[in-house]
């Protein structure tokens, strides 16, 4: 099983000093297991007299961790941290060994392997606690980094959530403000159909600021604000507008982002009838696969677009928003096609679901 930070996370919630006292219960437990086996034990204080080792091991671990570390190592000072640390392991040699000497001269011979002040026993010794303090140093950096990274993970998932709600509110204006261009023109010819527009404007507006603010929504009901505002634009050009839009697949039980297919529909009637007075025919279709969400829209080309896509076009903030939510949302697992073919444009969009 691979090593992660969010696997680490898993075990950072319990409080951190019971982890301390976790390892220290272990390393006590090794050092019991290495005791009885390599001399006879005489009498049950020696369990009592090896623990009276432990805090000064303990006084050695933190000293190095806490202070010396962060206070003299980070800030470069190698010389000042390197004979600092050499001058504790050595009064925590000799610690040690006039402790081993104590014990052995209280008659248990379970010390008395380093019980004189010799070079040979200060090498022991002090190979001892630098394993000690090697072994302390390498999971402290260890849980350094790995806390580093869940930051910047985190500072990275915030910065695009941030993005992200960003540019959805791009799309509301730049929607809302096409939306009010239709009411505004039926109004100025006082059509009958303006209340109707009013009653799907406001429940394009309702699914804008309430249904459409957590990360996913339901398919069904982002095909049906799709569904309203091609209700709006089939009441702005009336007879003289054929639109197609085919569901194929089922798409119950199925989560999207809100508002991303909104945006190549837009385009879809602001390129396809742009200069155009006679009728037009746009095509959309929806296909819902095994693993995978196709979406397609086909609209004529205006005049004068043969070498550019909708999305070079000066206003086209939409396409461009949209191309940014797909990067985030689906970095390297999305497909968007925009070609032309003949006299049409042809958007191609394929998701993952």
């Amino acid at each position: 099983m691979a090593f992660s930070p969010q696997r680490y996370a898993q075990f950072t919630r319990l409080p951190g000093w019971l982890y301390h006292a976790l390892f220290w219960a272990v390393y006590f437990g090794a050092a019991t297991v290495v005791a009885l086996s390599n001399r006879p034990i005489h009498h049950w204080t020696f369990y009592l007299q090896l623990l009276t080792l432990l805090p000064p091991d303990m006084l050695q671990v933190y000293l190095n961790i806490y202070i010396l570390i962060p206070r003299l190592l980070f800030r470069r000072r190698y010389f000042l941290y390197f004979s600092t640390l050499l001058i504790s392991v050595f009064l925590h040699s000799a610690l040690f060994i006039w402790l081993h000497r104590y014990y052995t001269q209280h008659g248990e011979t379970g010390f008395n392997y380093v019980k004189d002040l010799t070079l040979g026993n200060f090498l022991i010794q002090g190979l001892n606690i630098f394993s000690l303090i090697g072994l302390t140093t390498g999971i402290k950096f260890l849980k350094d980094w790995i806390r580093q990274e869940r930051r910047w993970q985190e500072k990275e998932r915030q910065h695009i959530q941030t993005e992200l709600s960003f540019l959805r509110s791009q799309i509301h204006p730049h929607f809302l403000f096409n939306t009010l261009n239709n009411l505004y023109s039926l109004t100025v010819r006082k059509s009958d159909q303006a209340p109707e527009v009013v009653l799907k404007l406001s429940e394009l507006m309702s699914y804008m600021l309430y249904g459409s603010g957590s990360p996913t929504v339901p398919l069904d009901k982002e095909i049906a604000n799709l569904e309203n505002y091609i209700a709006l634009e089939k009441l702005r050009f009336g007879r003289r507008l054929t639109l197609c839009f085919e569901k194929k697949g089922d798409t119950s039980f199925l989560q999207i982002p809100p508002l991303l297919l909104i945006t190549f529909v837009e385009n879809s009637f602001k390129h396809g009838l742009k200069d155009k007075m006679g009728p037009v025919r746009i095509d959309i279709c929806l296909q819902v696969e095994k693993e995978a969400l196709l979406f397609e829209v086909s609209n004529p080309a205006a005049p004068g677009e043969e070498q550019h896509p909708p999305d070079h076009e000066p206003e086209g903030i939409g396409l461009k928003n949209v191309r940014r939510r797909l990067d985030i949302l689906y970095e390297g697992r999305y497909d968007l096609q925009l070609k032309r073919t003949d006299d049409l444009f042809v958007i191609k969009l394929k998701i993952p679901l």
